[in-house]
């Protein structure tokens, strides 16, 4: 039997291979559905891939395990922040260092004298102490402070001055200066004796300063006076309580000047002893011009004991300067 030719053969196998190709191509659409979902269903993390009920789902691990080149701090975490810290209690003023020592009046306005330790100084609305505390105001019964460094107003309060009740006498004429006695000593209930003390002779312009001396067996609580002095010859400059009634005790003094020469005092200590040629009263004074005499005296006085009860006591002798020029 005679072979086909080779050729024949080759034609013959290629035909075969056209027809199953052909054969493949129209079956392709249903094999890829089929192909993807095999897939799916091998690989259930592709896309579009239905999740199987029957196999639980895998936990996220994190950052670390989506990145493990991410940045990873190996520290304890962070606390959280506190609540602010409350704020410091406001600051309080301490108690005043200053005690009432006097008061008087003039046409500007109300003054009174403040002591501290055995110091005795003026202060008037405005003015700043220790640069700790403003005088803000001052009346006839009150000084208020500002304690600057707190902000915080305190007051001190004290007694008015009231006015002697005896009507002055008009102004004795000046006389030639004469020195002042000394007072003999006290006999016991008999009456207190008083003295001024200060120099002969004075200048124009310069202040000085004149001292009421008292000498008394009985203690003396209060001594509320009138004194005159030549308004076109002197100036009243200050007036301040003596040592015998500067004491830490002491519960009031304060007086008023008045333009037609005339001063009103009020001082009192409830704890004062019995007084030996003691200083009661110091005044100060400033010359305005010379004159052959330039004369103080005690208008009027009220010395009081204890209960208040009055002590009699011998006149007292006005006190004569000469003003130079």
């Amino acid at each position: 039997m005679r072979r086909p030719p080779r050729i024949a053969v080759l034609i013959a196998v290629l035909a075969v291979a056209a027809a199953w190709v052909v054969l493949d191509l129209r079956r392709a659409p249903d094999g890829a559905g089929r192909g993807a979902s095999e897939s799916a269903a091998k690989d259930p993390g592709a896309p579009g891939a239905r999740p199987d009920p029957t196999i639980p789902e895998r936990s996220t691990l994190g950052r670390i395990a989506q990145d493990p080149f991410s940045a990873h701090s190996w520290l304890p975490p962070a606390k959280p922040a506190t609540a602010a810290a409350a704020p410091p209690p406001a600051p309080v003023a301490p108690p005043l260092p200053y005690r009432f020592a006097g008061q008087f009046y003039r046409d500007t306005g109300a003054e009174v004298y403040l002591a501290k330790g055995e110091e005795i100084f003026p202060a008037k609305e405005g003015d700043t102490l220790d640069g700790q505390y403003k005088v803000e105001s001052v009346t006839s019964s009150e000084v208020r402070f500002l304690h600057i460094p707190s902000g915080t107003s305190q007051i001190m309060q004290f007694s008015a001055l009231r006015e002697p009740d005896a009507a002055p006498p008009p102004p004795a004429a000046v006389a030639a200066a004469a020195p002042a006695p000394q007072p003999d000593p006290p006999t016991a209930g008999g009456p207190a004796q008083l003295r001024w003390e200060g120099p002969a002779n004075a200048r124009a312009g310069t202040s000085f300063d004149v001292a009421l001396r008292v000498t008394s067996g009985e203690q003396i609580r209060a001594a509320p006076m009138q004194v005159r002095f030549d308004p076109a010859v002197l100036e009243s400059v200050s007036v301040r309580p003596g040592r015998y009634f500067r004491s830490e005790r002491a519960s009031n003094f304060g007086y008023r000047v008045n333009p037609e020469g005339s001063i009103f005092i009020g001082v009192s200590n409830q704890h004062s002893g019995s007084a030996s040629d003691a200083e009661m009263l110091i005044l100060t004074f400033k010359p305005k011009r010379a004159a052959a005499a330039a004369e103080i005296s005690v208008a009027s006085l009220n010395l009081q004991g204890a209960a208040g009860r009055a002590i009699a006591y011998n006149g007292v002798t006005p006190f004569r300067t000469t003003i130079a020029p």
